[in-house]
């Protein structure tokens, strides 16, 4: 009798081992079932999945994705002064394997790429300043979706060993409209206005932007969510433009302060060794936009106040985020004024000489996605191909 008790009870610890071990396992989103078209969003029923990546195969889906490539756009820094050339180039600036797209950047000083007279024109002459090359993809002009449940299950960079972020990796997870269906568009100043210059007239930032995660490898233990909006009538975005910009702390501290293009920043978000960060492990990023609000989610739960969409005045009078589609993007972009990094060769901030923020030996840097999901609610699927195609 008395051994069968024994036994009954490791039993009974071994079950409720398995039971707690099964549910840390679908708490971190590591498990191997995926969902179904059609399965609830835990935190709320209302919304089911319809649409999900979860990189089982061997290569890119092209179906789904588009591998940005700038040196057929001809154009570079993207708004930002950043120092990476984004390349279509599967086996080497991402690759999908074992489950998960990993974007990778390289230190590539030695590289020229043709600079063009505007987006996919003529060449002028070859540029070597791009030091580094990355990856960007997109699913532009194949999926886009209007509201929804948005998530991705990300380890943010670091060196192949999983031991080094360099400080100037800048990951993203994020949102842009669909050029076509965009309602609003515009230009970059009043000078381009009045030369009508046409190819420089662009949607951003007139109907909007969604950022779900960025990271500066400057402040590891800290991330940014947040909306980018015009704010005028006028159809030119310098001195009409606007941000909903949240930062939260790896310990769940929510700062809406703006450390963009700071130089000085508090060392507590840089991890001190042993400390975690968000490049220590997996983390879901998300975002919760309907038609009324954009809230952001980490590992499932919401946090922040949220923009409010309701009040056109805002935006310049214009219904911004409000019934029109919005495409993912994935991307690794290297320096540029997040987080005031700039430029290898940019004075760094202590302004002796060359970017002492910089250490090369730390690339390339790898990040990976273990899977982007996208959930909707039934009442909301209409003529807006909201979970279809929008080509």
């Amino acid at each position: 009798m008395l051994v069968r008790r024994r036994v009954a009870g490791m039993k009974r610890s071994l079950l409720m081992v398995a039971v707690a071990l099964a549910f840390a396992v679908r708490v971190a989103g590591a498990d191997n079932k995926f969902p179904a078209l059609g399965d609830v969003h835990h935190s709320d029923k209302s919304y089911r999945l319809v649409w999900q990546e979860e990189f089982t195969g061997t290569k890119l889906d092209r179906k789904k994705w588009v591998a940005e490539d700038d040196a057929k756009i001809g154009q570079y820094g993207h708004g930002n002064g950043e120092s990476q050339a984004y390349l279509d180039a599967e086996g080497n600036t991402f690759f999908v394997r074992d489950g998960k797209l990993t974007l990778v950047a390289h230190h590539a000083p030695e590289a020229k790429y043709p600079l063009r007279d505007k987006p996919y024109g003529k060449v002028k002459h070859n540029i070597d300043h791009q030091d580094f090359k990355s990856a960007k993809v997109t699913t532009a002009k194949l999926c886009s979706f209007t509201y929804g449940i948005f998530e991705a299950r990300i380890k943010n960079p670091t060196d192949a060993r999983g031991q080094h972020t360099a400080i100037p990796v800048w990951p993203a997870f994020w949102l842009l409209p669909e050029a076509k269906t965009a309602p609003f568009s515009g230009y970059w100043d009043k000078a381009a206005v009045d030369a009508k210059r046409e190819w420089t007239r662009s949607s951003w930032p007139y109907s909007g932007e969604i950022d779900i995660m960025e990271m500066s490898g400057r402040a590891t233990r800290l991330y940014h969510a947040g909306a980018v909006y015009h704010t005028s009538p006028r159809n030119w975005t310098v001195g009409h433009i606007n941000w909903y910009s949240h930062y939260r702390r790896y310990d769940g501290a929510i700062d809406p302060k703006q450390w963009i293009t700071d130089q000085k920043l508090d060392g507590s978000l840089q991890s001190a060794p042993g400390q975690k960060s968000y490049v220590s492990g997996y983390h879901i990023y998300g975002c919760k936009w309907t038609k009324d609000r954009i809230v952001f989610m980490l590992d499932g739960k919401e946090w922040g106040p949220g923009l409010d969409l309701t009040n056109p005045a805002k935006f310049g009078g214009k219904k911004m985020y409000r019934d029109y589609p919005f495409y993912l993007i994935l991307n690794l972009a290297v320096g540029g004024n997040y987080f005031g990094v700039w430029g290898p060769n940019a004075p760094g901030p202590d302004k002796k000489g060359k970017n002492e923020l910089y250490d090369f030996a730390h690339f390339p840097q790898h990040m990976h996605i273990d899977w982007v999901r996208v959930y909707q609610q039934k009442k909301l699927a209409g003529p807006k191909t909201e979970g279809r195609s929008s080509k």
